[in-house]
């Protein structure tokens, strides 16, 4: 399958996502297991806690928002799930589950097989989505 990821701390389910807007990141909060517009929350899986103070996970999150921007999104090299892995490696130090971003991993393999329209940044509208919490800026 196809799948969408996110981790989920203290309520919130931070996540990736592209747009066109150069230096803007693409990373963003959503309510936990109700996840971004469009896309249909099906279950968690835990991965352990973590042992960081929340200051300690608001600078990974920084961090991690000045290199996950929104223009560098790419569906089989640079997606939703390939965030999710980072955030976890520095939260807990593992990994997602490599089941995850199998789908993209595939399409990697075989890119003429993949629409090209599939595979940048979505547009980005305007203004702040209801869904979302806070945006990370730069």
């Amino acid at each position: 399958g196809i799948y969408h990821s996110g981790v989920e701390i203290h309520g919130h389910e931070y996540c990736f996502g592209g747009h066109d807007y150069q230096n803007i990141t693409g990373v963003f909060a959503v309510e936990a297991k109700v996840g971004p517009p469009g896309l249909l929350y099906k279950t968690s899986i835990h991965v352990g806690y973590t042992t960081l103070s929340e200051e300690a996970v608001e600078q990974t999150l920084k961090e991690l928002s000045k290199d996950f921007v929104g223009p560098s999104y790419n569906l089989l090299t640079r997606n939703c799930n390939h965030f999710t892995d980072a955030l976890i490696r520095r939260l807990v130090n593992t990994s997602a589950p490599r089941w995850i971003n199998r789908a993209a991993k595939l399409g990697a393999m075989i890119p003429c097989m993949i629409p090209t329209e599939w595979v940048g940044p979505p547009e980005l509208k305007p203004g702040k989505n209801r869904y979302q919490k806070e945006i990370y800026s730069l």
